[in-house]
């Protein structure tokens, strides 16, 4: 399933990066996603998903969410 279809306060696991280009990958990682990683749905405000990982919260915009594949 995709990041943009987990719901507020639901946590999952990033199991894969659909868009494999280096941009993608070089900010996904400055923003510490990665495959394995545990994650939290804190809020989702229009074209914004805010999600908490180690701890931090950082905003994503939908079209980046919805590159990431997740499982619960």
């Amino acid at each position: 399933m995709r990041l943009t279809e987990l719901k507020e306060k639901e946590e999952a696991v990033v199991k894969n990066l659909t868009d494999k280009s280096n941009t993608f990958l070089k900010r996904v990682e400055a923003m510490g996603l990665k495959k394995g990683e545990r994650l939290k749905v804190e809020k989702i405000l229009g074209r914004n998903i805010v999600v908490s990982l180690e701890g931090r919260k950082i905003a994503l915009d939908k079209a980046l969410a919805e590159k990431i594949e997740v499982e619960k």
